[in-house]
């Protein structure tokens, strides 16, 4: 399938879509197809949609902080229970439990919060090229047909298209180099986002699991498809810090601070085209040599 062909694809809503069948009851369907690894950030966004659906309406979300428990199975539906946790003057908390096959795979705990002012500051800024600066990912990666498939099968999984302003780790990784535990990403949803904040949190959800845990790799010459690690996201935080539009082009800034103990750490910065600093993202995940 060419780039083109897998920028037609369906909607990220489409993906983290969810039925709602009882007041903090939801269910997010089975996909055809063959049996394979759920994607985190599916289940994640789905969690966010169905934690805001019973928030009041004058309540943003801020914060999540996620486990994955055991790996999904996309040929199953799963089930997403949400507990009230707290009612505050200018909080909200709910619970979310992932349920598949009578097995709690993921939970979440997510935060809602008022619109209020306050102080504001920021050390994070733009410091590479504008996504309109840099070639086309057709320019990036043709002449390694390897990283182009890559490529192909990123942007078509996550719906999303993408510009680099640098090769991310991998291309210097896969001949068994190292390089710095840092990677930047370029990101715009390939469909139209509804302007809901809600929707656009879970989308941005969905897209915040991406490529995030590859930013460790870059000092030990590896990857994630080579074969020679188990992996998995083990626990994931977003704290929202302002509204953004997910079909719009916006920076996710990557690295890696530390790992061992068959772990890595790594940290994300998701800012607009405008230097704004719109969230956070932490990630644990597991690296276990093979």
């Amino acid at each position: 399938m060419s780039l083109e062909a897998v920028r037609q694809a369906g909607s990220i809503l489409d993906a983290i879509h969810i039925d709602q069948i009882g007041p903090r009851h939801f269910v997010g369907p089975a996909h055809p197809g063959p049996r394979m690894r759920t994607y985190g950030g599916e289940v994640a966004g789905q969690a966010v949609l169905a934690a805001g659906l019973t928030v009041p309406a004058d309540r943003a979300i801020h914060a999540i902080h996620t486990y994955f428990l055991l790996p999904g199975d996309t040929t199953l539906p799963v089930d997403f229970h949400v507990t009230d946790v707290r009612e505050g003057g200018s909080f909200t908390t709910r619970r979310v439990e992932a349920v598949q096959a009578g097995r709690v795979i993921f939970t979440m705990l997510a935060s809602f919060q008022i619109a209020e002012v306050g102080l504001e500051h920021q050390l994070s800024e733009l410091t590479v090229p504008l996504p309109h600066e840099l070639p086309s990912l057709e320019v990036t990666f043709g002449a390694d047909s390897e990283d182009l498939r890559w490529v192909e099968r990123l942007i078509g999984r996550a719906s999303v298209d993408a510009r680099f302003p640098a090769p991310p780790a991998r291309c210097h990784t896969v001949p068994g180099h190292k390089r710095e535990p840092r990677q930047s990403i370029w990101l715009r949803a390939l469909a139209d986002i509804p302007a809901s904040p809600l929707e656009q949190a879970a989308c941005l959800t969905y897209v915040s699991d991406l490529l995030l845990l590859s930013s460790a790799l870059g000092p030990h010459g590896r990857t994630l498809q080579d074969g020679s690690l188990q992996f998995a996201t083990i626990n994931h935080s977003v704290w929202f810090h302002s509204p953004m539009r997910i079909d719009e082009w916006f920076l996710y800034d990557q690295e890696s601070r530390w790992a061992g103990g068959a772990r890595a750490i790594a940290h994300g910065e998701i800012l607009d085209q405008s230097g704004r600093l719109c969230a956070t993202t932490m990630q644990e995940g597991l690296l276990r040599l093979l």
